[in-house]
């Protein structure tokens, strides 16, 4: 399917209701010679390998630095023995038991919204990967903490534990029609996504946003039913061809993008288990006498689903209330 329009009503479809300060703005190019085929995003201590800690798994209670992982139906400690609960036993808790305790709730009321929401799972790929991927955007990547709770009792977070807290906040956040481009897929033969992102778009954003402003955006890499979200960290476009046609100039092009992926495994530590992946995509597109992007058309089978971004959260509430004295 060709998606095409003319140049202005293309551009003010794609700005409409986006808000300046997230993924577009009205100083953005669609003009194909003027825009960089490559670009790549200053990282810092941003971008970092995370965990989606899969629903199955029960999310966020999942005790994945025990000996015998598990995440549900476990006995968390109660008042008195926290009191006594040895180190290398308080370091095998999950990310959310920890958080409770650190809080001095010891009815553990984030474990058990969690639970709620890990049950809820139905598909084994099914997790917080979009949380995860938010907050990498955000955050500067965690590393280890010893927290003092309001009883004086030790809490050891390790750099996975607080990554996941992170990944839940993140993951309540709602990402509101402004804050993307391109809608999530049900359709598992991905023929009936009309609402996918286009080859124009991608092309355009990836140019504008992190070729021209070193910016990284997230990417829902599966066109299809599952949803698996990843910050990118560069692409890089090759022209194989350039014609002339009644329409205009057509191109085909392919372009290749790295991103941050999860974890193979969660560690204590941090900056030792990041992991990138890299996905390959063709399209077509053609530009006007005037070298604007008006049409295209997708090449390749599988391709991005959507593109967003989430603004950084500084203050969380409720359950998680007290998340900034861990991370800042």
């Amino acid at each position: 399917m060709t998606e095409g329009t003319n140049h202005n009503s293309y551009k003010n479809a794609l700005l409409s209701g986006v808000s300046e300060e997230i993924l577009l703005d009205t100083s953005m190019s669609l003009n194909f010679d003027l825009l960089p085929l490559k670009g790549e995003v200053k990282r810092g201590d941003k971008l970092w390998s995370g965990d989606s800690w899969k629903l199955k798994n029960g999310a966020i209670n999942y005790r994945w630095n025990s000996k015998n992982p598990e995440g549900f139906t476990y006995l968390s400690p109660g008042p008195r023995e926290i009191l006594t609960y040895p180190k290398d036993r308080m370091k095998q808790l999950s990310p959310a038991e920890k958080f409770d305790i650190y809080m001095g709730r010891y009815d553990y009321p984030l474990r058990w919204e969690v639970d709620t929401l890990a049950r809820t799972g139905t598909q084994g790929w099914e997790g917080i990967c979009h949380g995860w991927a938010g907050a990498s955007l955000n955050h500067d990547e965690p590393g280890p903490v010893t927290a003092i709770n309001p009883d004086g009792v030790e809490v050891y977070f390790g750099s996975a534990d607080l990554k996941a807290l992170l990944s839940y906040a993140y993951s309540k956040v709602l990402i509101g029609e402004h804050d993307s481009l391109g809608k999530r897929c049900d359709d598992f033969s991905g023929e009936n996504c009309d609402n996918d992102l286009t080859a124009l778009t991608f092309h355009a954003v990836l140019a504008n946003i992190m070729g021209l402003r070193g910016r990284s955006l997230i990417v829902d890499v599966d066109r299809y039913a599952e949803v698996w979200n990843h910050p990118i960290l560069s692409f890089e476009s090759t022209v194989h061809s350039m014609k002339s046609t009644k329409k205009g100039r057509v191109a085909i092009i392919t372009t290749k993008i790295k991103y941050i992926d999860v974890v193979e495994k969660n560690l204590w530590e941090k900056g030792s288990a990041d992991m990138v992946s890299y996905m390959t995509v063709k399209y077509k597109l053609t530009m006007d006498e005037f070298s604007n992007m008006v049409e295209s058309e997708w090449l390749s089978n599988d391709r991005p689903d959507f593109l967003w971004t989430v603004k950084g959260q500084n203050d969380f509430t409720e359950n998680l209330a007290g998340l900034n004295k861990l991370i800042k």
